[in-house]
C-alpha cells in the first residue's frame, strides 16, 4: 500500500469512527463511556468446548444446522472459524437475555462464530459491520501455558466529541486502549461498531498450541442497526 491509499484508508477510517461514536446508547453509564465491560463467569465453558477441528478455513452452516459452505477464513489467515455452529445457539440466546438486563434495552441476534486462533496469528486493528452493533467475546479455552496465556484483547474507547446543532464539531477527548486478560467462561460486552479491537501476535508453538473464543453478536431492537436482525 502506498503513502496515498494508506491516508485515503485513514481518514476512512476516523470518518467512521466520528459517524459511530455514541449512536449506540444504551441504560449501562459505563458502557456508554467506555464502550465496552467485562462479565466474570459469564457462562460455564464446559458448555463451549469441542474439539480442535483438523482443518483450517471458514465452516459455514444453514439455520438447520447443516453445513453450507467451506472456505478460507480471510479476516485471520490460516485459523479456524465456524459461523453459526449450532453447539452455540442455546447459549446464543441466554448471553442475549443477561446483556439485555446489564444494559437495559432489547436486542435482536443477528448472527455468532467460534473461532480457532493458531500461533503466529493476529486480529488486526478493526471495527466491525452494523449486525454486530452489540458483540460479546467469550473466552472458551486454551492449552498455552505460563505468560503465554496472558493474550490480551485490546479495545479502544471512543472518542469523545463536543457537539454544535447536534452534530460533533471537536473531539474533546480521545478514546484510552485498554487489554484484557479473559478468564473461560468470562466475556467482554463491547460496541462492535464503535470501539476499534485487536489482538497482537498470538504466542505459543506452531502445531501444538491453540486459544478458543467465541463471538456473539446483536442489534439493538429500536436502535439504528435494527435492520440488520437475521
Amino acid at each position: 500500500m502506498n503513502q496515498a491509499d494508506f491516508i485515503n484508508r485513514y481518514k476512512k477510517f476516523q470518518n467512521w469512527k466520528k459517524s459511530t461514536a455514541g449512536t449506540s446508547w444504551t441504560y449501562h453509564d459505563r458502557f456508554d463511556q467506555d464502550g465496552f465491560f467485562v462479565i466474570k463467569n459469564l457462562c460455564n465453558p464446559e458448555c463451549l468446548i469441542t474439539p480442535v477441528p483438523e482443518k483450517t478455513g471458514l465452516i459455514v452452516y444453514d439455520h438447520m444446522g447443516k453445513i453450507v459452505q467451506v472456505k478460507e477464513e480471510r479476516q485471520v489467515l490460516g485459523s479456524t472459524s465456524r459461523n453459526n455452529f449450532p453447539h452455540y445457539k442455546e447459549q446464543y440466546n441466554k448471553i442475549r437475555l443477561e446483556v439485555e438486563k446489564q444494559i437495559g434495552r432489547k436486542l435482536y441476534n443477528t448472527y455468532y462464530f467460534d473461532r480457532f486462533y493458531y500461533p503466529g496469528q493476529v486480529l488486526d486493528y478493526h471495527v466491525d459491520r452494523g449486525p454486530c452493533e452489540i458483540s460479546v467475546s467469550v473466552h472458551i479455552g486454551t492449552n498455552l501455558e505460563g505468560d503465554d496465556m496472558r493474550w490480551p484483547f485490546y479495545i479502544e474507547s471512543p472518542d469523545k466529541y463536543k457537539y454544535k446543532d447536534e452534530k460533533k464539531v471537536e473531539v474533546l477527548e480521545y478514546g484510552g486502549i485498554s487489554g484484557h486478560l479473559l478468564q473461560p467462561g468470562d466475556g467482554i460486552v463491547y460496541k462492535g461498531c464503535e470501539c476499534p479491537h485487536w489482538r497482537d501476535e498470538m504466542p505459543g508453538q506452531q502445531g501444538h498450541h491453540y486459544y478458543h473464543q467465541v463471538f456473539f453478536h446483536y442489534v439493538i431492537q429500536d436502535g439504528n442497526m435494527a435492520h440488520e436482525c437475521e
